[in-house]
């Protein structure tokens, strides 16, 4: 769902954000070939937002993105359960998106279309969006809606020496619609549904799997619906002047994955500059028929995949979010650890899945309103 456009307009302001992501490295004991070292991604963010006038508002962003370490290709059975195949050389990709979005606002409507490319040396990716919004008479109710459309091409390096596909398409259409309302003084809730279809090369070109001693290409459906209802409810505290944020997500597709996810969060201010937020997150996932960490036998459906992002877990992040502001300039800083496990999941069928990743994530922001 996406988030309520700014029913007022926003302030011309400059954005940068960096952000390091650190996945801890695959234990040893679950090795079997490869590099144990895993991804290290850098991030540098900048947006800028410029008033044309009092109707319409311009945001140009770019993203620099900076990604090295091993990825795994699939697991094979070991003595005491499935191993992790590793990619052996250290991968070193680089990706850059830019955006550009105008919004325009006139009595209780807003609009907002967005367009961007993203590119990477094996992955391009051209998409566009659109989000409205719309307040009731009385002030205490907001409609929102929102479809979005993305066009990828991917060309998978060494794609001869590993057999994979040379070229490949897919197409990702969305449509949101959700309502906010105001419940009192100090309270808000926000509710909306999502569906998403996705069609094309919905494989993984860099994933294999173990079948029977052989090692098959990752194979999954060439189509894909996906439904997400989110839920967030906002409750200010007049006596700690904090304010308590909870969300919900459901999430289904018809590749039967189910997944749900709660996040709370306090904001707490201290004094008139700064501002904590400590959260935390829980995520539970229930796995497609089509995945395994390995198969004895070949399926007849002829789909199959040992991705480690497919299968049955739970995971729970940790993040403390730092700022600080002053009349025309802001800082923000955060640090987020995320764990994952099999035995953390809700439902569905735990399998020991040894690519499940733990990571770091550091983040360090500035703002300057012109």
């Amino acid at each position: 769902m996406q988030e309520l456009l700014a029913a007022e307009p926003p302030d011309d302001s400059v954005d940068y954000r960096f952000t390091r992501y650190d996945e801890d490295p695959l234990p040893l004991d679950k090795l079997a070939f490869g590099d144990p070292r895993r991804y290290e991604i850098d991030s540098h963010q900048f947006r800028i937002v410029k008033n044309l006038n009092e109707t319409y508002t311009l945001e140009v962003g770019y993203l620099y993105e900076t990604m090295s370490g091993s990825s795994p290709w699939y697991a094979e059975p070991g003595p005491d359960g499935p191993l992790q195949v590793m990619s052996g050389a250290t991968i070193r990709e680089r990706r850059n998106q830019v955006d550009l979005a105008l919004a325009y606002r006139r009595n209780d409507f807003t609009h907002r279309g967005a367009i961007g490319y993203s590119t990477e040396n094996d992955y391009q990716a051209l998409y566009a969006s659109y989000a409205g919004e719309k307040d009731s008479e009385d002030g205490l109710r907001t409609i929102s809606w929102g479809a979005s459309y993305s066009d990828d091409e991917l060309s998978p390096t060494d794609a001869l020496q590993f057999d994979r596909v040379q070229h490949a398409e897919r197409d990702n259409w969305s449509a949101s619609v959700g309502m906010t309302q105001i419940l009192n003084k100090n309270a808000v809730i926000q509710s909306g549904v999502s569906l998403t279809r996705q069609s094309g090369f919905l494989s993984d070109p860099y994933k294999q799997v173990w079948i029977d001693r052989a090692v098959l290409n990752d194979s999954r459906p060439d189509q894909r619906l996906l439904f997400a209802w989110t839920t967030k409810f906002r409750q200010y505290m007049q006596r700690s002047k904090a304010a308590l944020a909870i969300d919900y997500r459901f999430f289904r597709d018809d590749w039967k994955i189910t997944a749900h996810t709660l996040e709370t969060a306090w904001r707490q201010p201290l004094g008139t500059s700064w501002e904590i937020t400590p959260s935390i997150r829980y995520y539970t996932q229930k796995s497609p028929g089509f995945y395994a960490p390995f198969f004895f036998e070949r399926p007849l459906d002829g789909l199959w995949s040992s991705d480690y992002r497919l299968a049955t877990f739970g995971a729970l992040s940790y993040r403390f979010d730092v700022n600080f502001r002053q009349e025309r300039w802001s800082l923000s800083a955060s640090v987020e650890y995320y764990n994952s496990d099999e035995s953390l999941a809700l439902s569905g069928t735990p399998e020991n899945t040894p690519a499940l990743v733990d990571f770091w994530r550091l983040t360090f922001g500035f703002r300057i309103q012109l």
